[in-house]
């Protein structure tokens, strides 16, 4: 019996690349022959049935293995990536090995297999799905080393689905209703970790609070301060000058100078609960502080907020395209993905604008691109609602314009209820 093993690679083609990949797979394959241990190759064209998208097989022939191994740790990746950076998700390829039966099965003894996909293990890596057969816990070097690598390697997929996301509108969400999922992010993992990273990047830059300061640094977090006995002392002049500007009359700032509580006697109860009490707490608190407690509570509840608008909107937009039919996931997932974008747009937004604050020489040109980002978002979301619906402009400018004034009123709505539970909770 030969003692070379066979590997064979057999990929399913979209229709449009099958000449350009017939005509690109043999030097292909002749540059797979030329790493060390392929003694040869052969090009195969299954019969596809009716329906099915075409086939093409090529079984190599290796002499170990150890050469199979060292093939599929050196090589592999750099070949596949150049295979992704021609055809992309156009091509789905499945990989399999085959040995003599003696060495698979060495007295009597069942194979290894995967832990991940459950296929026989041949070699120092799965066929089927590239996990390595050595699996154990992962030192702390080995975890770093891990991380770096899914960070900084250009064909990983978090960078391949960034890349998407941000440079082809609607194109991510296509894909996936597609069908093609293992080469992205999954949307709401994407969702995710991209409202978590801008959360926490709009708590850590300067201006998140409601704290205001006069020209020396100092706090002035409230229009009247108030002694330990409730007389109030006397309002600064600068406030005081801010309040007749904007139109306040003297009698109402005489009474804010001598510390006058909001009238809430007339608040009637809000779904059987009295909130005269917790809105007097929370006036007193935003009065102590400036509203930074109240900054903080609507920022923890904003992520939670925007868990229930998103299914919500993807229920409007259900009903404006009823004709042809379409699952209300495939919505859901355009407004993850065009969700997922503009908190990273505005989250490059607010670095360019604390950057465009530095006062160094062309540091305002950041304002600028600033308002170019925002020019990009509503052209952004018309795009992808144009490449997932597959529309006309007209009629897609139409409904754009409908579901923004939908998409705004229920997102003031929204805010609003996140407000109110804010100053309920302090």
């Amino acid at each position: 019996m030969a003692a070379y093993v066979i590997y064979e690679v057999e990929c399913q083609l979209d229709p449009d690349i099958v000449p350009d990949y017939d005509e690109w797979l043999p030097g292909h394959v002749r540059e797979v022959l030329d790493c060390a241990g392929f003694l040869g190759a052969t090009i195969e064209s299954p019969e596809t049935p009716p329906g099915e998208r075409q086939r093409r097989r090529v079984r190599y022939r290796v002499e170990s293995v150890a050469a199979l191994d060292h093939y599929l740790e050196n090589e592999a990746t750099r070949l596949r990536t150049l295979t992704s950076e021609r055809f992309g998700s156009r091509v789905q390829c499945d990989r399999r090995v085959f040995k003599p039966r003696e060495q698979v099965v060495p007295a009597a003894l069942e194979p290894r297999r995967c832990l991940n996909c459950g296929t026989p293990i041949t070699g120092a890596h799965c066929a089927a799905c590239g996990q390595a057969s050595d699996v154990h816990v992962l030192s702390m070097r080995e975890v770093a080393g891990d991380i770096t690598h899914s960070l900084l390697h250009l064909d990983s997929r978090i960078w391949r689905t960034l890349r998407l996301l941000v440079l082809r509108p609607g194109e991510l969400t296509r894909e996936f209703i597609a069908g093609r999922h293992q080469s992205y992010l999954p949307p709401f993992r994407l969702y995710l970790g991209i409202s978590i990273l801008f959360f926490a990047l709009t708590a850590l830059l300067p201006d998140a609070t409601l704290v205001r300061t006069d020209p020396k640094g100092n706090a002035a977090n409230a229009p009247a301060a108030v002694d330990g006995t409730g007389a109030a002392k006397e309002l600064p002049e600068d406030v005081r000058k801010e309040l007749e500007a904007a139109g306040v009359d003297t009698e109402t700032i005489d009474k804010v100078a001598k510390g006058a509580k909001p009238c809430t006697a007339d608040i009637p109860p809000v779904f059987g609960m009295e909130v005269e009490e917790p809105i007097l707490r929370a006036c007193e608190r935003i009065r102590a502080d400036g509203g930074a407690a109240l900054a903080e509570r609507f920022t923890s509840t904003a992520p939670k907020l925007m868990f229930v608008f998103l299914p919500l909107m993807a229920g409007v937009a259900l009903l404006f395209y009823w004709r042809p039919r379409r699952l209300y996931a495939e919505h859901l997932v355009l407004f993850l993905h065009n969700h997922a974008f503009t908190f990273l747009l505005i989250g490059v937004m607010e670095i360019a604008s604390a950057i465009a604050e530095i006062k160094l020489p062309l540091m305002g040109l950041f304002g600028f691109v600033n308002f170019l980002l925002l020019l990009y978002l509503p052209w952004y979301i018309f795009r992808s609602m144009r490449v997932v619906y597959g529309e006309g402009r007209l009629k897609t400018a139409l409904k754009f314009f409908m579901l923004t004034t939908i998409y705004f009123t229920l997102l003031g709505i929204t805010i609003m209820a996140g407000l109110v539970y804010s100053v309920l909770s302090l």
